[in-house]
């Protein structure tokens, strides 16, 4: 299987067991790298109010309380490296 092929069902996988977009996959894995939702912003060529909307929906889905929370569900569920 390919790097490409698996990433694919990683991602099929996420949206599936967790409802979660690839968006919001990608805004989860840079919390999870400790960065504030302007560098995220940045990062992902998004506008701030934007990036704490997916989070926000994130904490929804998760039932997470927390910036922190969804950085922890992260590590916990190995969507960052250590």
């Amino acid at each position: 299987m390919s790097n490409e092929d698996q990433e694919e069902e990683w991602e099929e996988e996420l949206e599936e067991t967790w409802g979660l977009t690839e968006r919001e996959r990608q805004v989860v894995e840079l919390i999870g790298k400790c960065m504030t939702y302007p560098e995220i912003a940045e990062e992902l060529g998004l506008a701030y109010e934007t990036v704490k909307t997916y989070a926000s929906r994130v904490r929804k889905r998760l039932s997470l309380k927390s910036k922190v929370a969804i950085a922890l569900w992260a590590k916990e569920k190995g969507l960052i490296d250590e």
